[in-house]
């Protein structure tokens, strides 16, 4: 089969973009299926779901042309390398092109960077605040807890605040990592008895403390204590500390009272959805690092739709690109609007409610199912999905939503998280969200806000 793969490449060479073959169709690997089928293994779920709705039919159709019969066809994942033993020591796997920090628990993105931070109404304090730390000003605190949805910059300030010490305080100590990469660092110590090593990693051997995603923390008491102890040993020395989480302290479950004096003991700085001019900015400044042009007018149309997550506005921004080279047509508002429809907003809008009753449609269960107690895998499913809808899309806060599902904080945050996990891993899963969402978007609410409360997308 690898032959008529060639082959099918090279046909698809001719007919695509220099761009979007070597984005889509070159990385793609041959694997020998059962009898007459074929496996295409693509190198993360993303790519394969992008795959599958953009060229599949397409591959089917070459590989009939060039084979003369009817191929099945399937994508699957490049399997990944056997797991290391857990006992042997981690080392920090190395990105291509980025020069690790000594000392550093996982590398800074050196992108990053406060320059390339777009500032708006909504960012400016966190912004400033961030800044005024990295260069010592004594205006703010030593210790800086950001806090936004995902997708709004924490992790990008976080990041820029260790970029910039270690330019210009070059012999300052930089710890960037995640609360579960100090939690599993300090398990891996308590394991092999190196606590010591650890304790002086952590205290006498860091200038600046970056940790993110302390909400990783809920329920972990020993880890909560042994981080209280750094946290009291670096702030006596007058270190630098950045903490990030979608949640404020005191909203964080399971949490000491402690540890939430602690990190909220400096400058707390909420990041929100930045304002339609800041979004322009932003999506200017991506099509800019694309050396591309991309007309105001899509610029603007697509700002005035993606709204709530600056992920989700590049990444329209890169499929309107991706399209546009792969069809070798020019950028547009016909191809926007394409895009638009392809991401499916959803209007803020719909209810809790709502979600909960589409949910339990679509799997067939009730919404008393939903909201009560059982532990069926489908129901579980359903409700975990319905949390993260009305958390991502509605932006409603834990209160909200424990009090909307009837569960505790903690219950909330552990549905959010394994969402967040399958996603990542689990292409089925995350079609499945996908499906959910066309469900709430086709509804009677969604058809009615569309029509009265939000300008129709346009045709051009």
């Amino acid at each position: 089969m690898d032959s008529h793969w060639e082959k099918v490449k090279q046909n698809f060479k001719t007919r695509l973009a220099p761009s979007a073959y070597q984005l889509w169709i070159d990385p793609l690997q041959v694997s020998q299926g059962n009898s007459n089928e074929l496996v295409l293994e693509c190198p993360n779920p993303f790519f394969l779901h992008w795959v599958h709705n953009n060229y599949l039919p397409e591959i089917i159709k070459e590989f009939r042309n060039v084979v003369g019969q009817l191929i099945q066809i399937k994508l699957g994942l490049i399997k990944s390398r056997p797991r290391q033993d857990i006992s042997a020591p981690q080392i920090q796997r190395v990105l291509p092109d980025i020069k690790r920090p000594d000392g550093a628990a996982r590398l800074l993105n050196k992108c990053f960077t406060f320059e390339r931070f777009i500032v708006g109404a909504s960012n400016r304090l966190a912004f400033q605040a961030s800044r005024a730390l990295a260069s010592d000003d004594t205006l703010y605190s030593k210790t800086l807890f950001l806090t936004s949805q995902p997708g709004l910059g924490k992790s990008h300030l976080s990041q820029a605040v260790g970029n910039y010490i270690q330019t210009n305080f070059r012999s300052n100590r930089v710890l960037y990592l995640t609360a579960e990469d100090f939690a599993n660092e300090m398990v891996s110590a308590l394991r092999r008895g190196n606590m010591g090593q650890f304790k002086e990693k952590f205290r006498r051997q860091c200038d600046a403390l970056l940790l993110e995603g302390v909400h990783f923390l809920s329920g972990k008491d020993k880890i909560q204590s042994e981080l209280c102890y750094t946290l009291d040993f670096l702030a006596d020395q007058n270190k630098k500390l950045v903490f990030t989480s979608p949640y404020l302290p005191a909203e964080i479950p399971l949490l000491r009272q402690e540890l939430i004096s602690r990190l909220s003991g400096g400058v707390i700085t909420p990041i929100d959805p930045p304002d339609f001019s800041t979004r322009v900015k932003i999506l200017s400044s991506k099509a800019s690092d694309h050396q591309a042009k991309v007309p105001q007018e899509v610029l603007e149309h697509l700002a005035t739709y993606v709204t709530q997550d600056v992920r989700q506005m590049t990444s329209a921004l890169d499929n309107v690109l991706l399209k546009a080279a792969a069809l070798k047509v020019p950028v547009s508002l016909d191809l926007a609007d394409e895009v638009l429809r392809d991401f499916q907003i959803v209007s803020q809008k719909l209810r809790i409610e709502d979600i909960q009753r589409i949910s339990g449609k679509v799997y067939q269960i009730s919404v008393e199912d939903i909201v009560g107690k059982s532990r069926k895998k489908k129901v579980v499913k359903a409700r975990n999905l319905a949390i993260y809808l009305c958390r991502h899309y509605l932006q409603k806060n834990l209160k909200e939503l424990a009090r909307s599902f009837r569960r505790t904080h903690s219950t909330i945050l552990h549905s959010l998280e394994c969402v967040e996990r399958d996603l990542k891993i689990s292409p089925k899963f995350a079609a499945e969200l996908e499906h959910l969402e066309k469900r709430l978007q086709t509804s009677s609410r969604w058809r009615r806000c569309l029509q009265t409360e939000t300008p129709p997308i346009s045709s051009g």
